[in-house]
């Protein structure tokens, strides 16, 4: 393979993914800088402090969100296991996520001296536990995932984050292992916003709670890589382009 370029081992589009190889991203250029900068992403805390933003929810809070958890997975994982009612669990899921990153975006901003730790235990605030629990089950199917995955760049960017990040702390007790959607998802916002470190933490912890989570997987190892998340983001812009289309044909 010649040096400088790169290969999807996951998409079959030559459009984004030609056979020949895409040429690789250099980290640190201007393209990924201003990325970062239109999105609003920072790069900032030490290791741990970002790791810290993603852990799972103490006493006494994580009680009732996982008894939630309990709730919405009796109602939830029959209709997504059937064949009638999984579209329609994907698209209420997305739905609801969508309601809550317009209540993310239109929050007020965290203040300069609110501190990572403030800023997140207001973004719980902005979850209920009955929320939480319905996206977060929703995000175990795969299609519902891939469609999230949509919210990574413009104004999208930065409550996509926060939501991912919330969602991920209410992954409680016994549902520990589901915050690897939520988790992969946010190390993908973040990578795609030029937020390199962040993005390997959450993916990193995704990965040690579910070392075979595909999705992960692949995402760590291309930012490790130093790949250009640009091809991604093409493909998920043409995915959301022809579900718009799509629905639009079933109204007309």
């Amino acid at each position: 393979m010649p040096a400088g370029q790169s290969w999807s081992y996951c998409c079959p589009d030559t459009r984004c993914c030609p056979a020949e190889g895409t040429p690789l991203g250099v980290p640190g250029t201007s393209a990924i800088a201003a990325a970062a900068a239109y999105a609003g992403l920072r790069v900032e805390g030490t290791l741990k402090e970002m790791t810290a933003r993603l852990a799972p929810l103490g006493p006494p809070a994580a009680g009732p969100q996982e008894r939630a958890l309990d709730i919405a997975g009796a109602a939830l994982v029959p209709r997504m296991l059937g064949e009638a009612d999984r579209e329609t669990v994907r698209a209420e899921t997305l739905a609801l996520a969508g309601r809550l990153l317009d209540r993310y975006r239109n929050a007020p901003a965290a203040g300069r001296n609110e501190g990572a730790a403030g800023a997140d235990a207001r973004d719980d605030r902005l979850l209920t536990d009955e929320e939480a629990a319905t996206v977060i089950l929703g995000l175990q199917d795969r299609v519902t995932r891939d469609w999230a995955a949509e919210w990574m760049e413009g104004e999208d960017a930065v409550p996509a984050l926060r939501l991912w990040r919330a969602l991920a702390r209410r992954c409680a007790g016994a549902y520990a292992e589901h915050a690897a959607a939520p988790l992969a998802l946010a190390g993908w916002v973040a990578w795609s916003g030029g937020d390199e470190p962040g993005a390997r933490v959450a993916l990193g912890r995704a990965l040690e709670l579910d070392p075979e989570y595909v999705f992960a997987r692949l995402l760590h190892g291309a930012c490790n890589s130093g790949l250009d998340p640009e091809p991604l983001r093409q493909c998920l812009r043409r995915q959301r382009a022809a579900r718009g289309l799509g629905a639009a044909a079933v109204q007309g």
